[in-house]
């Protein structure tokens, strides 16, 4: 891959978000024709399905044409998706997280509601599937697809995954309601970004990311299911994550909670291990191919 210059590779870096911008945008627009207090989970879902394949064409033809390095086929690659592995490992992570919030009898039921109507649950539903497919991929797809490996072209494996992480940490930082869930937030963003960094660069496909992170939207952040520690309307089921700001989330919510910084943390640390021996086997077969290769050379 073509080394290019500095300012260069950082704009091109803010380029990428811009179209991140702008794919949301485009794609919004029926949502906001409609208004957004009026839309249906059906609008919602299509506009946020079609998000992905607007996005995934704004960024393939930003770096075909303007970027000009080969990051298309490394980050779209399909080649390597194995979907039944990731989907377990998708539907695992959340439901461990709230398995540590019981066991620490951090996890109660605060409500039941029997009166939301099907129609409601089923709106629900489908916003929830749109949205959480659409952060899941496009996210996956910016940040640890195109931007690490934009980076990657310049510089070490580092800096290549510490700035898109800390990049994708702060956009969120919004939702932080304290100084404490400012500084939880930095740690589970980081390590949530590191732990779908991991995904891609062990299995070689940026899809199998995407899996565990829409799962983990979808089972944590539906809608349906509220882990709070203050009441909510309209959802389905209320679960109490305990008052401990600290050991809940804070105001943030469940991501940036004690029991989700410690499943993003083992996985990460497993796939770090399992990436590291993938590795020294990789270059283990390559010293005996190449041993082979002058012994036979050496007889000639």
């Amino acid at each position: 891959m073509q080394e290019i210059k500095t300012w260069k590779v950082w704009g091109n870096f803010f380029g990428y978000f811009i179209i991140f911008i702008l794919g949301a945008s485009i794609a919004a627009i029926p949502r906001f024709i409609k208004g957004f207090d009026n839309e249906t989970g059906l609008l919602v879902s299509i506009s946020e399905i079609i998000r992905i394949f607007i996005t995934i064409l704004l960024l393939y033809w930003y770096t075909k044409y303007v970027v000009k390095l080969p990051l298309n086929i490394p980050t779209l690659n399909a080649k390597c998706l194995n979907m039944g592995i990731w989907i377990l490992v998708g539907f695992s992570l959340p439901i461990l997280t709230v398995v540590i919030f019981y066991i620490t009898g951090n996890l109660s039921v605060r409500n039941i509601n029997t009166e939301l109507s099907q129609s409601y649950i089923f709106d629900a539903i489908l916003k929830a599937l749109g949205v959480s497919l659409a952060s899941g991929f496009v996210e996956e797809i910016l940040f640890r697809g195109y931007l690490f490996n934009l980076l990657k072209s310049k510089y070490n494996f580092l800096i290549a995954a510490f700035a898109p992480s800390l990049f994708f940490t702060l956009i969120h930082i919004g939702g932080a309601g304290s100084l404490l869930n400012v500084v939880q937030l930095i740690v589970a963003g980081l390590l949530f970004s590191f732990m779908s960094l991991m995904i891609y660069v062990y299995t070689k496909s940026i899809w199998n990311a995407g899996i565990v992170h829409f799962l983990w939207n979808l089972l944590l952040l539906n809608g349906l299911i509220a882990f709070s520690t203050k009441g909510k309307s309209e959802v389905l089921v209320q679960l109490n994550i305990g008052d401990n700001p600290l050991f809940n989330g804070g105001d943030f919510g469940i991501e940036t909670s004690i029991p989700a910084i410690i499943v993003y943390g083992i996985t990460s640390l497993i796939l770090w291990k399992l990436y590291k021996k993938k590795q020294h086997t990789t270059k283990n077969i390559g010293h005996l191919v190449d041993s082979a290769n002058n012994e036979d050379n050496s007889n000639l």
